[in-house]
């Protein structure tokens, strides 16, 4: 056997590969077994009819919204929270550069932001629960597409290919929206339990540190719709143009 380091190399790549191609071998198995379940069959069917219903589309029929609900359902939150993480973030300024000539008084900034607070927790709730229905459809399709979760997961880590970039940076929005989310929520909690007592300063640097995050989230969600097309004349009255444009070509 050759000792030569080229050699040597291959022989690693190549192991490295039989090993991965057995576990995924496994994870298949195991899969197959599993979806062989009626019971998680019947689970499975349900959460896809109930993500559909949420992408606006009703389940196992042809009539559906012209467009998906998710992207008009961000608006509101967007808005509100930006409001509640910059009136918070205000409290770090030392008094002499506060904006006093366009801005309340400094004694009613924490009301506002209170407030903001409240109704940017409350508008999320819609954005997150639709936005949860066109996560798992497009999880679900890269299952299928893939053959397996091993191979779903590996892609998204790497994002070694198109739906693994998708998945990655679906993920990534999602996750960076809850955090900012349950950011407010505390807002909100404090607010209304121990209205007389400032935020923690842990807290307002939090504050100050969740807004570019929500608009950095933001951005995101806007790169799936328009580099990534997601959703994208997939249903409804957009799926008619689509096929309409293409006969016209």
């Amino acid at each position: 056997m050759s000792n030569n380091p080229q050699d040597l190399r291959k022989r690693a790549s190549e192991a490295a590969d039989s090993a991965k191609d057995q576990a995924n071998r496994a994870v298949n198995t195991a899969e197959d077994k599993a979806n062989s379940s009626p019971a998680i069959r019947a689970a499975e069917d349900a959460v896809h009819k109930g993500s559909t219903f949420l992408q606006g589309q009703i389940p196992n029929s042809d009539v559906a919204m012209g467009h998906p609900i998710h992207p008009s359902t961000v608006h509101f939150p967007i808005a509100f929270l930006s409001a509640a993480f910059g009136l918070t973030s205000l409290s770090l300024l030392p008094t002499s550069l506060y904006p006093s000539s366009i801005l309340p008084a400094t004694g009613v900034i924490p009301g506002l932001a209170y407030y903001s607070a409240a109704a940017g927790v409350i508008t999320a709730a819609p954005a997150i629960i639709t936005g949860l229905g066109e996560a798992y459809e497009l999880i679900r399709k890269e299952r299928k597409v893939k053959g397996s979760w091993g191979a779903v997961a590996d892609a998204t880590w790497n994002m070694s290919d198109t739906g693994g970039q998708k998945v990655k940076t679906t993920l990534t929005h999602a996750s960076m929206n809850d955090m900012v989310v349950a950011l407010a929520g505390y807002n909100w909690y404090r607010g209304a339990y121990y209205p007389s007592q400032a935020l923690p300063k842990w807290v307002i640097y939090g504050n100050a540190l969740a807004l570019p995050a929500l608009l950095y989230s933001a951005y995101l969600g806007g790169k799936l719709v328009y580099e990534y097309a997601m959703g994208v004349q997939r249903q409804g009255a957009g799926l008619d143009i689509k096929k309409q444009m293409a006969k016209e070509k």
